[in-house]
C-alpha cells in the first residue's frame, strides 16, 4: 500500500478519480468528467443507444489534458477572474440582504424560514433549490451542479 493510499484509508477520504466515456468507434472520449464510474457507464449506455449498430463506449479513468480546463488566453483568464470576483461580491450582498429580510420578518412574527416568500408572503411561493454541496464535477469549474444546462 502506498503512503497516499494508507493516508486515504486512515482518514476515510474518498477518491477524487474522475471518469470519462471512451468510444472506440469514434476513437475519443465523447463525454468527460463524471464523478463515478457508474455515472460514466450510464452516459456510455445512452451514447451507445444513439447508434445502429450500437457503439461500444464505456467508462475510463479521466486523464487531464490541455483542454481541461479549456484553453484561454491570459486576457480571457483575467476577464473570468474579474467576473468571478465581482459576482462573488454581488452574491455576498444578496446573502446579507436575505439574512436581513429573514430577520425583519421574524421580528414581526413571520418565521417561514428559507422556504417562504420574503416580498409579499405569497403562500404559493416555491423556493428554487440551491445545492451548494452538489458542485460541478469538472475540477476547473466553481459552480453548483444545478447552475448548468446539462
Amino acid at each position: 500500500m502506498t503512503k497516499a493510499s494508507e493516508q486515504q484509508a486512515s482518514t476515510g477520504v474518498r477518491s477524487r478519480t474522475k471518469w470519462d466515456v471512451y468510444c472506440p468507434e469514434e476513437d475519443l472520449n465523447v463525454i468527460m468528467l463524471f464523478p463515478s464510474k457508474h455515472a460514466a457507464n450510464q452516459a456510455a449506455a445512452e451514447h451507445n443507444a444513439q447508434f445502429t449498430p450500437a457503439h461500444t463506449a464505456g467508462a475510463v479513468v479521466h486523464t487531464p489534458s490541455d483542454e481541461d480546463p479549456p484553453h484561454f488566453t491570459e486576457a480571457q483568464r483575467e476577464a473570468f477572474k474579474e467576473n468571478d470576483a465581482a459576482l462573488e461580491e454581488a452574491e455576498e450582498h444578496l446573502r446579507t440582504a436575505q439574512q436581513k429580510a429573514y430577520a425583519r420578518l421574524k421580528e414581526v412574527g413571520i418565521d417561514g424560514g428559507d422556504e417562504s416568500c420574503m416580498r409579499c408572503g405569497c403562500p404559493e411561493y416555491v423556493a428554487t433549490p440551491h445545492h451548494p454541496m452538489a458542485n460541478c464535477p469538472r475540477d476547473f469549474c466553481g459552480h453548483s451542479f444545478a447552475s448548468h444546462h446539462w
